[in-house]
């Protein structure tokens, strides 16, 4: 037992000192990940806000060509209307 004795009151009398060291490093490396993911949720809103600009100048340049076309009222999806069938 007595070889453990040594090795652990090294233990104990560096542990401040690890404290100390250590505890900026892991800050240091929670504060860059929340960064990182405040970059990340940026980047993403502005990416949504530019395909939202690229669809609607899209609907635009669509009605446009509708108007142009001659007809009176553009259209305003590409589904199709439904029928129904009345049976009487």
């Amino acid at each position: 037992m007595l070889p453990v004795l040594p090795v652990f009151l090294v233990g104990v009398a560096s542990a401040p000192l690890l404290k100390k060291v250590i505890r900026p490093v892991i800050r240091g490396t929670v504060k860059g990940s929340v960064k990182l993911a405040m970059d990340a949720k940026r980047v993403a809103h502005e990416i949504n806000e530019d395909l939202s600009d690229i669809a609607a100048e899209a609907t635009a340049e669509a009605f446009a060509a509708d108007l142009q076309e001659g007809s009176d009222v553009p259209r305003q999806t590409t589904k199709k209307a439904r029928t129904s069938a009345v049976n009487g």
